[in-house]
């Protein structure tokens, strides 16, 4: 562990996350990228046009903000220092906005500029007299005007500022696509002749707004991920200052160094450590331990736990922007920017599209001067080139695959966040689950009840009801859950309530005492041997004992059914905990887990460690619900957030299922199959490009066939794509392997 935390603690200081805003597409983050990379001082980088961010990283010195800003700004992009996810936010629905309104002008005028197209076409036939074919020809390129110039004003701008930085992507590709067919035909028309292609623009220009459109609906994931976080803790605080008084104020405007009080009940917005007073605290959003944990002076408290009793003065440690909650949003936010397969083959097909398409047309052109083809026809040829070859098929590939499929998940219960999840599920080996409220409800049921004395089951459970009714902690949520008589007010009597220890009840002259073994021998009670497990109340009455009430967590009902289907099904299973040792092989035992693949007092960082060691062997899926959880499900090849999860966690999951576990099975099912779809329609769009480029090179085809192709091609695709929708049955393929066990992080 020390090895892997020294190398963990030096790749973060060695990386930093920006915001850049204005980008509106991926050819920008492509373009931002290539710059970025070519700075001085840069060793690496990774933009991510969803989350707004770009990771920079270096090896001895930091490159100086303000070089990268003035680099990036020379294409048209602001980079800041911090990432805002409400500008982010509001820049990821500019972008959805602007591209409805330029696909509103592309359908409504393309559609017009269409049909003298159509006419045009049908002239052989008869259709229309040779005399109105120049007069349509006009109609169709004035219509086409609002389309070529506002609608597809984008993609020039970016297509050019991809060329300018060295990495050309789609846009380019559609830049001089576009170019040449405005010029072909307007030359054409100035020549007398009506063999005009403004109806291949504007397809080419409305197929790329659509694709552009379908991305969008998972841009906003990522940038939601650090707002989401911060929700989690609140604005205000209480202060003290120096002369004992007391003031709310806001969290943002507290340092480090400064006393601030937390009630129970409350949430701790900032990092500190006590400095006086006892009580127990709800721990499990940060570390994952299911039973409050008593803490005094010394101990730390880390923003968004909470307070359950008591009442604690504690001294700032981390401002707002330091918190240890800040810092794992951070490093979620870096663990999205990285890039998957598809999407990295994607952009390499992209780059080697535009060079072998600018060659075969020109090649096209210059073959047919050598031919004697007038220049007319020759430009006609390298035109068709750069149109049946536009990757229109391509950048529609995955998001069409992605929308088919998420009508048939969403309605199984299975929320598709990121399209990664799709490409991630194919040969996963290991699922790795975290344990409460995941597969326990992270409230404790009743496990035993044992009488002392003259002292019965029923009498003893009915005095620790009756004794603990007022309290908030989860043993006595516990207690009531296990009444069948309908909601009594709380027996009368004075309550007091010790925190981390017990509670002492009196009423009607008689004294209850329920809590810890060592309390109630602090109280006088003459106790039998036994040790506090965290798991147990012992119960006392008018100083004797009465007895010990056990506990055992909560077994989700789903659980030990998925956990069986999916070990029979071949993958490994683990559990990935923050709870205590005993705690977690005592689920792991209920389930059939083998205690070798317990993984307990893990912090989200180890979490992380964990789960990036078990990728190297095999693809793996992590399956949690808690803030804590955020890392490793940022982290896993496949990241399941489930039922309750917490808002910002399901944000950093690739899958949130809205009911249970016992979705699991089916979500691996289904992303197969969206994984092999993507893969046939890339397949198809490479393939379609490599059949007929050469046809279009040697005259073979002329633009308007090119056009009516490069449809075809795409449409092809969208067909292939409709095939997410078919019901999938049988088992998840044969495709887990059995891992062994590797070394702990710990």
């Amino acid at each position: 562990m020390a090895t892997n935390s020294r190398n963990t603690a030096q790749e973060q200081q060695n990386q930093d996350i920006l915001m850049i805003e204005g980008m509106r597409c991926g050819s920008c983050a492509i373009a931002v990228e290539a710059l970025l990379k070519k700075q001085p001082g840069v060793s690496d980088a990774a933009v991510n046009f969803a989350a707004d961010v770009a990771m920079i990283c270096w090896d001895k010195e930091k490159p100086p903000l303000a070089n990268l800003q003035q680099a990036v700004a020379r294409l048209g992009y602001r980079l800041h220092s911090s990432v805002d996810p409400d500008r982010s936010k509001l820049q990821a629905e500019s972008v959805r906005k602007h591209l409805q309104r330029r696909l509103a002008v592309a359908v409504v005028f393309g559609m017009w500029s269409m049909m003298p197209a159509l006419l045009i076409y049908l002239a052989p036939l008869g259709a229309v007299e040779p005399e109105v074919l120049w007069p349509l020809a006009i109609a169709s390129g004035l219509f086409a005007a609002p389309v070529l110039f506002y609608s597809g004003s984008h993609f020039y701008r970016v297509g050019w500022r991809t060329l300018l930085a060295g990495a050309p992507g789609l846009d380019s590709l559609i830049f001089l696509a576009v170019f040449a067919a405005s010029i072909i035909s307007t030359w054409q028309l100035f020549a007398g002749s009506y063999h005009v292609y403004f109806d291949a623009a504007v397809m080419l220009i409305t197929f790329q707004l659509i694709a552009r459109l379908l991305d969008t609906s998972v841009r906003r994931r990522a940038s939601e991920i650090i707002r989401r976080y911060l929700q989690q803790v609140p604005e205000q605080v209480t202060l003290k200052a120096s002369d004992g008084t007391r003031e709310t104020r806001p969290a943002k405007d507290i340092k480090a160094g400064e006393r601030i009080i937390l009630r129970a009940g409350e949430q701790l917005a900032l990092d500190g450590q006590i400095a006086q007073g006892h009580g127990q605290a709800d721990l499990s959003m940060l570390t994952g331990e299911h039973m409050p944990q008593p803490l005094g002076p010394g101990a730390d408290m880390l923003a968004g736990c909470q307070l359950v009793e008591g009442e604690l003065e504690l001294i700032v440690t981390a401002s707002s922007g330091q918190r240890r909650i800040d810092q794992l949003s951070r490093s979620i936010s870096a663990l999205l920017s990285r890039k998957t397969t598809l999407q990295r083959l994607t952009d390499r097909i992209a780059r080697i599209l535009l060079p072998v398409i600018v060659i075969a047309a020109t090649l096209a052109v210059g073959l047919a001067l050598v031919q004697g083809v007038p220049m007319p026809e020759a430009a006609a040829r390298g035109l068709a080139v750069m149109i049946i070859s536009c990757p229109c098929a391509l950048s529609l590939a995955i998001p069409l695959v992605i929308t088919m499929g998420h009508a048939t998940m969403i309605s199984r219960g299975i929320v598709l966040q990121d399209p990664a999840a799709l490409e991630a599920a194919a040969e996963v080996g290991a699922i790795v689950f975290d344990k409460t409220g995941t597969l326990t409800t992270g409230e404790p049921s009743l496990d035993s009840i044992i009488p002392a004395g003259q002292w019965t089951e029923g009498e003893l459970l009915k005095l620790a009801q009756s004794t603990l009714s007022e309290s908030a902690h989860p043993v006595a949520r516990g207690l009531m859950a296990k009444t069948t008589a309908p909601h009594t007010p709380a027996p009368e009597g004075t309550r007091e309530s010790f925190a981390g220890a017990g509670t002492r009840w009196i009423s009607n002259g008689n004294t209850a005492l329920a809590g810890r073994a060592s309390w109630l021998r602090e109280q006088g009670v003459d106790m039998p041997p036994t040790e506090d497990t965290g798991m147990s109340v012992h119960l006392a009455f008018n100083g004797l004992y009465a007895g010990k009430i056990g506990f055992q967590e909560t077994l989700r009902p789903e659980s030990a059914a998925t956990i069986r289907q999916l070990i029979n099904q071949g993958y490994a299973i683990y559990i990935l905990s923050g709870d205590t040792r005993k705690a977690c092989l005592d689920l792991a035992s209920r389930l059939g887990i083998p205690p070798e693949h317990v993984l307990s007092e893990y912090s989200p960082e180890q979490k992380h460690s964990f789960i990036d060691n078990l990728e190297k062997q095999t693809p793996t899926v992590f399956v949690g619900d808690g803030l804590n959880d955020g890392l490793a499900l940022a982290g896993a090849r496949l990241g399941i957030a489930v039922g309750n999860a917490a808002s910002a966690t399901g944000a950093a999951a690739a899958v949130y299922l809205t009911e249970s576990i016992d979705k699991v099975p089916a979500t691996l099912q289904l992303a197969q199959r969206a994984r092999k779809l993507m893969y046939q329609n890339l397949f198809w769009a490479v393939g379609y490009n490599a059949l007929v480029i050469p046809l279009a090179v040697m005259g073979w085809i002329q633009p308007v066939i090119a056009a009516v192709a490069m449809s075809l091609s795409s449409l092809c695709v969208l067909l292939n794509s409709l095939r997410m929708q078919k019901q999938i049955v049988g088992d998840v393929p044969d495709t887990a392997r059995n891992v062994s066990q590797i070394t702990s992080p710990a």
